[in-house]
């Protein structure tokens, strides 16, 4: 890599969530060169839609299609009724044949490597591998790559990306929680959701000053104050855009997006963005990338309330990695729907979200592309005149695009910023 040329050598694997068949299609369309999925059972996201093993089939035969790679989670704590299953789980996965297969327990590592021998397995950050013995550890067992674990710095991670003979992989945006390596019991006491078996509640995130214990009606959790303030959870989500060309000069075999639970259109923009972001680097190294970086981070911004933080990379926690008044999750720019057809005359939206007429749309397709049109009319697909456009309908967009089947449509934003 030269100091302050294009950056050299293979580019870092971009890895993206995909919470379904349709989050996968999208994180492909937008520039991810893998997915990480789970299926319905024993997975660490047991909330986000999640896979059968017909529709992950499916999701290989396209991803095989496009030249790209699915790795698949089996990365809940079990217990030991749940054994055999999982062990049938893990033939079942063998038989399919996904690139990889990411696990959080040893037990589980174990278990596969037994039953199926011919899956290559990762290792989840639930493992909170942090120093290059433990890595030799794994790597000496037969783990294929190691997911690190996320309270580590840039320095820490290049200094492993050296002394370790397999490849890393390190989350780079997303949501992180307060427990290590996403440890936490809160969620568990509080309202009887296992952290550890994915379905977290996300207690730190509740506002503790009005918080009544769930499981002892009437018994409060009270809030702790002293003369530094009020203390709460609640964390800024990772974004490490303003350390991304350290972090990708560190060597990094992958680079991981969080977000399983999260909309299509996170999926694809997010992933657009880090894709946007690795290829600068590569064309016009770091002063090219520097240049584009406040044009990729409004992007990531108009995404979430939550806030950013760069929280363990730089080696000292900054004062945003968390929020003491609490956040809000939501989007800026709406999720409208997403294009299954351009033609002559536009395009043809399917709808997820409602629209009215006289709405400014943004059609959002890859490498930062966008084009805005106001809908003065709405029609349907049989040409019928529609006062409000529902959920699961084709619209027509009349107007000249670039964008082709699988751009996402959003709301637009004003020039202030907010949705007109």
């Amino acid at each position: 890599m030269l100091p302050h040329g294009p950056f050299q050598g293979k580019k870092p694997e971009l890895l993206a969530p995909a919470g379904n068949l349709a989050k996968l299609r999208t994180a492909f369309l937008f520039g991810a060169d893998a997915c990480y999925v789970g299926l319905k059972r024993f997975s660490m996201r047991q909330f986000a839609g999640n896979f059968s093993m017909e529709t992950l089939e499916e999701g290989l035969a396209i991803a095989r299609a496009m030249e790209k790679r699915v790795y698949v989670t089996v990365n809940i704590l079990p217990n030991e009724v749940e054994l055999p299953d999982m062990a049938d789980h893990f033939r079942k996965l063998e038989g399919l044949r996904p690139h990889g297969v990411i696990v959080g327990d040893a037990g589980a590592f174990a278990l596969a490597r037994k039953v199926a021998p011919g899956l290559r397995l990762h290792l989840s950050t639930q493992m909170s591998v942090t120093n290059s013995a433990s890595a030799r550890f794994w790597f000496e067992q037969g783990i294929s790559r190691i997911v690190l674990a996320r309270e580590l710095s840039i320095d820490e991670i290049g200094a492993l990306v050296r002394r370790v003979p397999g490849p890393l992989e390190v989350f780079i945006h997303g949501a992180v929680c307060i427990a290590y390596s996403g440890r936490c019991l809160l969620s568990l006491y509080w309202a009887g959701r296992d952290p550890r078996r994915g379905a977290c509640a996300q207690g730190c995130r509740w506002k503790y000053a009005e918080l009544e214990d769930r499981l002892r009606p009437g018994v409060g959790n009270p809030v702790v104050e002293d003369e530094r303030g009020t203390h709460f959870f609640d964390a800024s989500d990772l974004c490490s855009l303003p350390v991304f060309d350290d972090l990708v000069a560190t060597g990094v075999e992958a680079l991981k997006i969080e977000g399983r639970t999260r909309s299509q259109q996170y999926v694809g923009v997010v992933t657009d963005v880090y894709r946007t972001a690795i290829d600068t680097l590569w064309s016009q190294g770091r002063e090219g990338f520097r240049r584009r970086l406040p044009e990729l981070t409004k992007e990531l911004e108009n995404l979430t309330q939550r806030g950013f933080s760069t929280h363990f990379l730089t080696g000292e926690v900054p004062a945003d990695s968390y929020n003491p008044g609490g956040s809000k999750l939501g989007n800026r720019n709406r999720f409208l729907g997403e294009v299954v057809e351009r033609h002559a005359g536009g395009l043809r939206v399917r709808l997820s979200n409602e629209v009215r007429p006289g709405e400014v749309v943004e059609v959002r397709s890859p490498r930062m592309k966008s084009e805005r049109t106001v809908l003065d009319q709405i029609r349907s697909r049989d040409g019928e005149i529609l006062e409000l456009a529902q959920h699961g309908m084709i619209i027509e967009v009349p107007g000249e695009f670039e964008a082709n089947a699988g751009a996402l449509v959003r709301r637009g934003l004003t020039k202030e910023g907010e949705n007109q």
